[in-house]
């Protein structure tokens, strides 16, 4: 009686584990397979780093003596690690101020709101003026700017214009020459 129970209990804990443990095996037959996928990869990236940091040492080696070749990719790579830890720097100061300041988030929102506001007081009467002239294209487009301007910002606007500025000069450029 014994061994009859003993068999059922496996029969039935046997059943409902063999989905779990196929799910397991599929999961972590994934599991190495993308790691060993992104662990070939990583080590593809380095040995191209490696070729391109000779090559650009022997190209350099061409122009200049090899001492200032072998220091000209040294400071390259120093300015791509100073570069990057700045970045994790400010990563980790912007996580760090949006957990601990959501009441100036508040703030900026209400700044946003009164902007938007000024926006609309000043660019109502020209869009006004423009409707009755019959200025249709006109009036889209001052309203389209007016909405660019309360989305994108006081800094991000100015590196917009900045942007356009130059690409215009450069097309006006072009047709000069």
């Amino acid at each position: 009686m014994k061994d009859f129970l003993t068999r059922q209990v496996r029969t039935i804990v046997g059943g409902a584990v063999a989905p779990v443990e196929a799910a397991g095996n599929r999961l972590i037959g994934t599991v190495v397979r993308m790691a060993s996928i992104a662990g070939v990869a990583v080590v593809a990236l380095i040995a191209m780093l490696i070729c391109l940091s000779i090559a650009l040492d022997l190209w350099l080696t061409d122009i200049a003596n090899p001492v200032i070749a072998a220091l000209a990719v040294a400071g390259f790579y120093f300015v791509v690690a100073v570069i990057c830890l700045i970045l994790l720097l400010a990563a980790r100061n912007t996580e760090a101020d949006a957990e601990t300041t959501p009441a100036s988030v508040a703030e900026a929102k209400k700044t946003d709101t009164r902007l938007s506001a000024n926006i609309e007081e000043t660019v109502g009467p020209f869009v006004e003026i423009l409707r009755q002239s019959g200025l249709k294209r006109e009036e889209v487009a001052v309203r389209l700017a007016a909405e660019a301007t309360k989305q994108l910002g006081p800094v991000s606007l100015v590196g917009l214009a900045l942007a356009a500025g130059f690409l215009c000069e450069r097309a006006l450029d072009a047709r000069r020459k």
